[in-house]
């Protein structure tokens, strides 16, 4: 199948979520009511059904009030009934597989999908690549560069005989958009199932610089590409050597005419790099500009592994909520209320409840959204951090939000190019920041004490002597170390999220090594 005609089925295999999310910018409420009305009728006969009244709720407010929030632990008792074969627990629908959660802190989770929750993914990732599609007419005519991480565990079944894991990030598309995608790949599938990062590493980098017409990168760390990058720079003279000459040739020439290593110059029909963009990813983006300085770069939005929240559209100011993906609630961080879509504020921030057709209802997301604005009648969310990597050895209460934001307000004053707070458990437990390229770290260190010393309850664990003071410790090659160490643990290398504050007191270790 040719490219043209390629891409025409898959923008016809759009259009259905397309229109739906058009119609419901102009009432997000009523398009939320519909979706909640079908989700209790669909699912009513279900264990979780049955037990929350499902059949007898008519309302938002009657929803609220007999469907309890959720958080993991309470849904995992019903979740290990799934693992086990048990049908009709959360869904009607049968569960296809579990995805296994990040685990970036506290243990992983299982989260059961079904074909519901992946065309509820769709809802969003369709007018997403619709809006690409308008906004980059020639972006989807060439190849593309989609994550690809290392295999970081072997192939999981569960004791009822479900499977544990995506193969890749296209799984969360439609079988029509996979099947497209699959076709346009600059990198082979089977890349993904390698296990040895060196050569993981030097498939993905062959694989990429032989594709003179990659238009396209989709990752979701930063510096998940920027190590790409810096590898291809210091091994430059092995990965250009294979090339047919002609290819070798011209990349050479543009790298000269720009003066610089830049990814424009091996890939100069490159249009869009979509990553994330928000809260301390924010901090990786100098890194990756560095080798891409023109290639426009977009923000990803809020998609969690149990749901997504946002997804951004080119050219509105902040990532817009995913009105017909899922019934989206919102917490308010500042007074507790709970409100829909429609009910959001501008300036205030919240944590999203998910109701999904993978099951979960009522689900809070341990994330903090702000909200800057609306898209016609849907809220602009800008994710600022998370809520639930917390650290309090002696009663200090840090929370991610809260460090990072002192480590990313110190950097402004003490430039590094990597940075990471940490505990360590010393006879006097304090917190170290790890950095690589700060001119004076002491001085970043006692920034940091000043700053974390404004939050009243660090203040008085310092004033009682329970905590030492911040310390700097130099390291070398953070950021690759980080990701090394992480995916030793488990992790997929392309999940794992950018941070200035890990609550865990492994990095000493980790960084003496």
């Amino acid at each position: 199948m040719k490219v043209t005609a390629l891409n025409l089925a898959w923008a016809l295999t759009r259009r259905a979520s397309v229109a739906r999310f058009h119609a419901a910018l102009a009432d997000p409420q009523r398009a939320q009511e519909r979706w909640l009305r079908d989700f209790l009728r669909d699912n009513a006969g279900t264990a979780y059904g049955r037990a929350h009244g499902y059949a007898r709720i008519t309302s938002v407010q009657q929803y609220r009030e007999r469907v309890p929030v959720a958080s993991y632990e309470t849904l995992a008792p019903w979740v290990e009934r799934i693992e086990g074969g048990e049908r009709e627990v959360l869904t009607r629908e049968p569960v296809l597989m579990l995805e296994r959660t990040s685990g970036s802190v506290a243990g992983p989770k299982h989260i059961p999908y079904t074909r519901g929750l992946l065309s509820d993914f769709g809802a969003a990732t369709g007018p997403w690549l619709d809006d690409l599609s308008l906004s980059f007419p020639r972006l989807f005519t060439s190849r593309q560069y989609w994550s690809l991480s290392p295999a970081s565990r072997d192939p999981e079944v569960t004791r009822g005989g479900l499977r544990i894991g995506l193969e890749d990030d296209t799984e969360y598309f439609d079988p029509a958009t996979r099947f497209a995608m699959k076709r346009l790949f600059a990198v082979d599938g089977a890349v993904g199932r390698l296990r040895e990062v060196e050569v993981w590493r030097q498939r993905t980098l062959e694989q990429l610089i032989a594709a003179e017409d990659l238009g396209f990168i989709s990752v979701w760390n930063p510096s998940f590409f920027t190590l790409l990058m810096q590898d291809l720079v210091t091994r430059w003279a092995s990965y250009a050597y294979p090339l047919p000459k002609k290819r070798r040739t011209e990349i050479e020439d543009r790298l000269e005419k720009a003066g610089a290593f830049v990814g424009e110059a091996i890939w100069p029909k490159l249009q869009l790099i979509s990553c994330w963009t928000d809260a301390w990813a924010a901090q990786a983006l100098p890194g990756l500009r560095h080798f891409f300085p023109k290639t426009p770069i977009q923000g990803k939005g809020l998609l969690a592994t149990e749901g997504v929240v946002s997804f951004p559209l080119w050219g509105v100011e902040a990532p817009v909520a995913a009105v017909t993906s899922h019934f989206l609630e919102f917490k308010s961080l500042d007074d507790g209320g709970v409100f829909g879509v429609h009910e959001l504020r501008k300036g205030a921030a919240y944590s999203p409840l998910l109701t999904t057709r993978g099951g979960f209802a009522r689900y809070r997301l341990p994330d903090q959204v702000r909200c800057v604005g609306f898209h016609e009648r849907a809220p602009l969310l800008r994710f600022e951090g998370r809520l639930d990597r917390g650290s309090d050895l002696r009663g200090e209460k840090l929370n991610a939000t809260l460090a990072e934001g002192a480590v990313h307000d110190a950097l402004k004053e003490h430039p590094a190019r990597f940075a990471l707070l940490a505990p360590e458990l010393t006879e006097v437990p304090r917190y170290v920041v790890y950095v690589e390229g700060a001119g004076e770290p002491e001085r970043l260190a006692a920034d940091l004490e000043q700053r974390l010393g404004e939050g009243m309850h660090y203040r008085y664990a310092r004033e009682l002597g329970q905590l030492g003071p911040v310390v700097a410790q130099v390291v070398a090659n953070g950021e690759a170390r980080v990701l090394e160490e992480l995916t030793r643990r488990g992790q997929r290398m392309g999940d794992i999220k950018p941070t200035g504050f890990d609550p865990r007191p492994i990095w000493g270790d980790v960084f003496r090594k």
